[in-house]
């Protein structure tokens, strides 16, 4: 009956404040319901602060976040009625998560969906509907049919949107503006992530980020993290650090973990894709992190201790085992395929990936979308 109520008192606001006029120079953004300032949202709101145009730039975000966001943007806080008022009135709406139901799209105003993934190996939306919750399903297909625009990085996202994402519009095949940073590098973010975690300029980096699980359990993550950076150190003769960063859905549970001065925790780190491009190897699972992170041509490693069960509960659009990435099974198995990791083989298959799956990699995701922004902005009447 509460959340009954609430949604009727939020569809209320929304058809209220279109007594107000669309704002044709205002945009909306929302990031992982209110987690903040990154993703796709953020890389869009960079160019456009870049280049120096004259909009109105609203984030929503929930208070514990509000911190990091750029002081020339206007903050409302996440499910608000200031929020609906925002919404209702802005030209363009970019959010990287499904909407909710109360979100009345008005006439007149355009909505990108950026999406939060990339390419997926794991599989999703109506591919996996039977496990989804009616709740969220019904608001996925409602996302689906608002949205003006979803962005794709390769031609099997795209078909992807197509067969499992109730989605009918319009795809812009440009890559993703998250990814920009991690084709283009930028050694003062570089410099940054390092400062912040407060490691020094010749220490390399191991970023360990498993995806999330829907029955939390630690014993999945259970890695021999000193032992890796031991063996590594000796192998290279550099000094190796570790940064240990959960799923959002499973961020607020990093705290299980025992870190000290070489495993770091990075979940409350605003910006992943700052730590993809900072860190030299990744050690994942499931994550769709995997692909972008090849995109830099670093080694990528797969721990899947539950490779069977996951199977069971969520199933992939690719054979784990036929990747360009080495997987193991265990802590000794993950060992030998990082100590024994041949380069050039891994980007000889790696090329050959990126070529199946047909990937887009200009660089220049984020002023494409720009562009496309300015040109709904500019064709306002």
């Amino acid at each position: 009956m509460k959340k009954i109520i609430l949604y009727c008192i939020e569809v209320f606001f929304y058809y209220l404040f279109r007594i107000f006029p669309i704002q044709k120079n205002k945009i909306f953004f929302q990031n992982y319901n209110g987690k903040g300032y990154g993703d796709n949202p953020k890389y869009i709101a960079e160019e456009i602060l870049r280049c120096g145009y004259d909009l109105i730039l609203v984030w929503a975000v929930r208070a514990k976040f509000k911190g990091n966001i750029p002081k020339n943007i206007k903050t409302v806080p996440f499910i608000s009625i200031r929020a609906i008022y925002e919404s209702a009135t802005a030209k363009i709406w970019i959010d990287n998560c499904r909407k909710q139901l109360y979100a009345k799209k008005r006439k007149g105003q355009y909505y990108i969906q950026t999406w939060h993934g990339t390419i997926n190996f794991k599989k999703v939306e109506k591919d996996v509907e039977n496990k989804l919750s009616s709740f969220y399903v019904k608001h996925a297909k409602y996302d689906s049919t608002i949205a003006d625009l979803f962005l794709s990085d390769s031609k099997f996202t795209s078909q992807l949107y197509r067969s499992s994402f109730w989605y009918n519009g319009e795809i812009l095949e440009c890559g993703t503006p998250r990814e920009d940073i991690l084709i283009n590098q930028n050694l003062d973010i570089k410099n940054k992530v390092k400062k912040h975690f407060n490691i020094s300029d010749n220490t390399k980096i191991i970023l360990y980020a498993p995806t999330f699980r829907n029955n939390f359990n630690a014993d999945i993550f259970d890695i021999n993290y000193q032992l890796i950076l031991n063996k590594l150190q000796e192998q290279t003769k550099e000094k190796w650090i570790l940064l240990l960063r959960m799923h959002p859905n499973d961020s607020k549970k990093s705290g299980v973990f025992i870190y000290n001065n070489l495993i770091l925790n990075a979940s409350d780190y605003d910006d992943m894709q700052e730590i993809l491009m900072t860190s030299d190897i990744l050690i994942t699972d499931y994550s769709d992190c995997m692909y972008e992170f090849a995109l830099m041509n670093k080694p990528i490693f797969l721990y899947i201790k539950d490779y069977e069960q996951y199977k069971i509960e969520r199933n992939f659009y690719f054979d784990i085992f036929s990747l360009p990435f080495p997987s193991a099974l265990n802590n000794d198995e993950l060992l030998q395929k990082i100590l024994n990791f041949n380069t050039t083989l891994y980007l000889k298959s790696l090329n050959e990936f990126f070529l199946k799956v047909g990937v887009f990699k200009e660089g220049n995701a984020s002023k494409i979308v720009v562009n496309k922004i300015m040109e709904k902005i500019n064709a306002y009447s």
